[in-house]
C-alpha cells in the first residue's frame, strides 16, 4: 500500500515536472518569439511597448503622481481598440458576415478579442461610475495590466499558437513575470526632486512641503 502511494506520488511529480520543464516552458518560449515568426503582428505590438515602457519609466520618476479616472479611462478604451483589429484579424478571412461568423464560432481564438472586449466593457464601467475604489481601480487599469493583456491577446491570436490550457498557463506566468519586471523598473528609476529642494535646509524642505500641500487642499475644496 505505501509502495504504491510512493509511486503514484513519483510518478505525478515526474509527470508534473515535465509538464512544466517542456510543454509549458516551450510554449512560453513559442509565445516570446512569435511576434519575429508573424512580422504582421509588430505594427500592434509595437506602439503598445512603448507606451507600457514610457509610461513605466514616467511614473517611476514622478512616483508622487496618481494615475486619475480619465486616464484609467482612456486605459481601457486602449482594450477596446485591441479586440476590435483581433476581431477583424479573425473575421476578414472568413468570407462570412459578422453574425454567421460570430454564431459559426469555427475559431476557437475568438473567445480572445471576446474575452478582451468583455473585460474592457467591464473596467469601463467601473471608472465610469467609479464603482472600485481608486487605488484598485487604477491597478486594474494601469498601463502595465492594459498593454500586457493586450499584447498577449495579439501575439495568441496574429500567431498560430494554439489556444489551450497550456497556452493559457503560459500567458498567466509570462503576465505576472512582466509586472514583476515593471515594479522593478518602477522602483530603481531614480525619483524627480525639484531644484529647490537641492538648496534649502530641512527646515525650509519641510515647510516648502507644508504650503504645497496646503495649496492642493485648497484647490480640492475650490
Amino acid at each position: 500500500m505505501i509502495n504504491e502511494i510512493i509511486s503514484s506520488v513519483v510518478y505525478v511529480a515526474q509527470t508534473t515536472w515535465n509538464y512544466l520543464s517542456i510543454n509549458l516552458f516551450h510554449r512560453g518560449v513559442d509565445i516570446i518569439e512569435a511576434p519575429l515568426n508573424t512580422p504582421d503582428m509588430l505594427w500592434m505590438l509595437l506602439p503598445l511597448l512603448a507606451t507600457l515602457l514610457l509610461m513605466e519609466f514616467y511614473f517611476g520618476r514622478y512616483k508622487d503622481k496618481e494615475l486619475g479616472w480619465n486616464t484609467a479611462f482612456g486605459n481601457i478604451l486602449v482594450l477596446m481598440f485591441i479586440s476590435i483589429d483581433l476581431f477583424r484579424h479573425l473575421y476578414e478571412p472568413s468570407g462570412q458576415s459578422a453574425i454567421q461568423f460570430i454564431a459559426s464560432a469555427s475559431n476557437i481564438k475568438l473567445i480572445v478579442p471576446l474575452g478582451i472586449a468583455g473585460l474592457a466593457l467591464l473596467l469601463m464601467l467601473v471608472d465610469f461610475f467609479h464603482f472600485l475604489p481608486k487605488k484598485i481601480a487604477y491597478i486594474l487599469s494601469s498601463p502595465a495590466y492594459v498593454n500586457l493583456i493586450g499584447l498577449l491577446g495579439i501575439i495568441i491570436v496574429y500567431a498560430t499558437i494554439p489556444l489551450d490550457w497550456t497556452t493559457i498557463f503560459a500567458c498567466v506566468i509570462l503576465f505576472v513575470i512582466a509586472n514583476l519586471i515593471s515594479l522593478l523598473l518602477y522602483y530603481i528609476i531614480p525619483s524627480y526632486k525639484p531644484t529647490i529642494s537641492k538648496i534649502l535646509t530641512v527646515e525650509d524642505i519641510e515647510k516648502y512641503g507644508e504650503e504645497l500641500s496646503k495649496k492642493k487642499s485648497d484647490k480640492k475644496k475650490d
